[in-house]
């Protein structure tokens, strides 16, 4: 599976690399800049929290849907066209979305921003196997990880900071990130490439390599299953914990904002922590569900303990539980028997497909129950489809090189 020694491997992967990097940083600020400042976009506009929800998780649905079509398109055009066009999507929907003064209108900017990260999907990880070696993977994907996190971290931390200073305008806060995400694409159109001898492969296997072929692949089933879990109570919580603070336990814009922040600021050295663990040992599955119990608890303390100290100990283990399983999670299905990057790029697009779909739902669900039955509730109840990632996860096959010795170690004993 691998492409070839990392001692051949060539030097403009770190230019790819360091561009995937500021991309994915981006890509997580423009998605959920709204969630921090979700008091005055409601007020402004006049809507409610299932309206808002939906400003959220209108882009879940977008990616649940585009995603599919990415895989499709990565496969015959290649990951970084696929990719490009993605990019420019979602800076031009962030940027549209600060000049933006009704409800529908922002809604309409975040469907072209939903789009574009739809496409995105599918393309770094494929872009990733092309340019590193097999044995890279699991502390290229380690990284990638951790910084997903420092932007979801960064996001919380620095937004309402943002706001303040742009004379508490959420439209000129959203501009900002917009025109963030239009340098990273202008990057990428001057400096991304994709590796020539990734393209003549794909180009020879493409009559093996089909989203039908990747869709029947067991652990690409499993790991669907597991996002789908994951994600839905994630964004859940990550949309809605910052009004739960303010509204149950008497905080403040800015320290709700911070408080929340606790889980991706944690989650940033637990991925890495977790990465490099599973590349050293060389197993993947105790990074996976262990993790999901670990995000379980979290929830749940998060919601029922009422004291500063027992909340951000939650968030911890959330951080943890939600993280410290990406790097294994993106080299398991790298490893998965028969995986090559032509077939690599539809697979992400189908577990994050169907994993963002429950996180279009969740908010959308939630915000609509919330008149009923209350935010606490909601959030409480929610945390029953966290069980998803944990079975589903325990079901999957163990790829990683640590297996052979487990077999080793175990056949003695069956002797």
């Amino acid at each position: 599976m691998a492409n070839g020694p990392e001692s051949g491997a060539p030097a403009y992967r770190w230019i790819i690399e360091a561009l995937v990097i500021v991309m994915l940083i981006v890509q997580v600020m423009a998605w959920l800049a709204p969630a921090p400042i979700l008091a005055p976009i409601v007020a402004s506009l006049h809507i409610g929290m299932a309206q808002f929800g939906l400003v959220i998780s209108i882009i879940s649905l977008c990616i649940g849907i585009f995603s599919f079509l990415g895989g499709a398109l990565t496969e015959r055009y290649g990951a970084l066209r696929i990719l490009l066009i993605g990019i420019w999507l979602l800076a031009c929907g962030e940027i549209a979305s600060g000049f933006t003064n009704r409800y529908g209108m922002l809604l309409l900017c975040r469907v072209v921003e939903g789009v574009g990260y739809g496409l995105m999907i599918g393309p770094p990880a494929a872009l990733v196997m092309e340019w590193f070696g097999e044995r890279e993977w699991p502390y290229i994907n380690t990284v990638n990880s951790m910084i997903a996190y420092l932007g979801l971290a960064a996001l919380f931390a620095v937004t309402p900071r943002i706001f303040h200073a742009l004379g508490s305008s959420w439209h000129r806060t959203l501009t900002c990130y917009g025109l963030s995400a239009l340098f990273v694409a202008i990057l990428w159109t001057v400096l991304g490439r994709q590796r020539p001898s990734s393209i003549a492969v794909g180009q020879t296997t493409h009559s093996r390599s089909s989203l039908a072929e990747v869709l029947r692949m067991r652990g690409v089933i499993l790991m669907s299953i597991a996002l789908f879990g994951g994600m839905w109570v994630f964004q859940l919580y990550t949309s809605f914990l910052p009004e739960f603070f303010r509204e149950y336990r008497g905080l403040g814009l800015e320290e709700a904002s911070s408080l929340t922040g606790l889980l991706p600021l944690t989650g940033i050295f637990a991925a890495g922590l977790g990465g490099v663990a599973n590349g050293i040992v060389g197993l993947r599955k105790p990074f996976l569900w262990p993790m999901a119990i670990l995000a379980l608890i979290g929830y749940l303390a998060a919601i029922l303990l009422t004291e500063i100290t027992g909340i951000s100990t939650g968030l911890v283990l959330v951080g943890i539980g939600a993280s410290g399983g990406l790097a294994a999670t993106a080299t398991l299905m790298m490893e998965l028997p028969g995986m090559t990057p032509a077939k690599l790029g539809p697979a992400f697009a189908t577990i994050w497909a169907v994993g963002y779909t429950g996180a279009f739902i969740s908010p959308i669900l939630g915000g609509f129950l919330v008149a009923t039955v209350g935010l606490r509730n909601v959030l409480l109840f929610a945390v029953i489809l966290q069980v998803l990632p944990i079975i589903a996860m325990y079901m999957l096959p163990e790829t990683g090189p640590g297996r052979r010795s487990l077999a080793m170690a175990a056949s003695p004993a069956g002797h």
